[in-house]
């Protein structure tokens, strides 16, 4: 009865002893994994406020005039140098060959007025001529000189207005928000639609201000886009923002007025993505998640 009892209280005993083992094992692992935790939340600081972005050029004819031709679509790809529109070319035309009538005309003039001025010239140096004539003679050769460059000038502008009733695309990207049609008329500088340049895309990541201390240009980052939650992009800081979103706000903060809350601000930063993919097309305004290596 006795050794049965003995060996009840070492079994409960040894029991005990593996039961604080395995506490103290838990709590070891606990530890450690905070420790990790803590480590790497310092090193990689995460923000689920970012957005993708990329260039956005207006496009707009740069002369007046009927849209003749329209040779893409909206959401369409086009690649630079590719012809978007052209507007009816008919009054440029006629500009360009009024200004080549012109021009001709006045050279011809000029040939006839460099004749008579040197006839002239040469009469004076006989002493035919007064010095006054040959004055005159030389005045209006020279306004016949200038009447001819302002015809070439006349005619270089009218050539350029025509070259610009072909409007081409200033970089490869996406045609978007387009509701042009064949027969609308538009004006000069009119912004018509937006070509979205695929040359570049970045991240405004808006990290908090409290995140900031050790976030710095040229640190590599992780994008995930959330369109693409299994394909990351490699990205690196480019640059940080001058100030917050609020301070570039229509209505800015006046926080030396009335009841002041304090409020964490948020700064964007700039990650340019590294790697862009055609099979993941990017597209802008739609969100990510950016983590920063500040180590």
């Amino acid at each position: 009865m006795t050794e049965h009892l003995k060996s009840g209280f070492q079994k409960i005993k040894s029991s005990r002893n593996l039961q604080r083992i395995i506490l103290l094992g838990l709590l070891a692992i606990f530890l450690l994994g905070w420790f990790a935790y803590s480590l790497y939340s310092k090193r990689y600081i995460s923000t689920d406020d970012a957005y993708v972005n990329a260039n956005q050029i207006q496009v707009a004819a740069q002369v007046n005039g009927q849209v003749l031709n329209l040779a893409v679509s909206n959401n369409e790809f086009v690649k630079q140098g590719q012809l978007l529109f052209q507007l009816d070319p008919a009054q440029y035309q006629a500009a360009v060959e009024k200004a080549q009538a012109q021009l001709a005309i006045d050279q011809a003039n000029l040939v006839d007025t460099q004749l008579t001025t040197e006839r002239t010239l040469n009469l004076v140096r006989q002493k035919l001529f007064s010095e006054q004539q040959g004055d005159d003679a030389r005045a209006k050769l020279a306004s016949a000189q200038d009447q001819v460059k302002l015809d070439q000038a006349n005619l270089a502008e009218a050539q350029l207005n025509l070259g610009y009733t072909q409007v081409y695309a200033a970089s490869d990207g996406w045609i978007t928000n387009m509701d042009l049609r064949v027969g609308s008329i538009v004006n000069a500088n009119q912004p018509l639609f937006t070509l979205i340049s695929s040359n570049q895309f970045w991240v405004d990541a808006n990290y908090e201000e409290t995140e900031m201390e050790n976030i710095r240009p040229g640190q590599t980052a992780k994008v995930v886009v959330d369109m693409y939650p299994n394909h990351p992009f490699k990205g690196v800081v480019d640059s940080i923002s001058g100030g917050t979103g609020s301070a570039f706000s229509l209505l800015p903060p006046e926080n030396a007025t009335g009841n002041w809350v304090k409020v964490t601000q948020r700064l964007p930063v700039k990650v340019i993505i590294t790697d862009p993919d055609p099979n993941y097309p990017l597209h802008i305004g739609t969100t990510a998640t950016v983590t920063i290596d500040t180590h």
